[in-house]
């Protein structure tokens, strides 16, 4: 379960840096396209805000065999994320 909330911790570090990126281009570009990079950011921030949460208050209430496949589908959102950030970057 640590590895997971560590996960979410990435993801959301990424996400705040990708949403700042996608705010200042904003600024200059003014296109659809960087809107639409924002909201996307921007919903997938919410979701794991409230994911962290829930991971937090609630593990001990999941069944034992959820956290496997939770640190899974974390483990390849974060991976996403981090290819997103690299090419987002250059």
């Amino acid at each position: 379960m640590q590895i997971t909330i560590g996960l979410i911790a990435i993801n959301i570090a990424s996400l705040l840096y990708l949403n700042f990126i996608y705010i200042k281009n904003l600024k200059s570009i003014h296109s659809k396209f960087t809107i639409g990079l924002l909201i996307f950011a921007l919903v997938f921030l919410i979701e794991n805000l409230v994911a962290a949460y829930f991971y937090l208050t609630m593990m001990p209430y999941y069944a034992n065999g959820i956290e496997l496949p939770a640190f899974f589908l974390r483990f390849l959102q974060t991976i996403a994320f981090l290819i997103f950030l690299w090419i987002t970057r250059e």
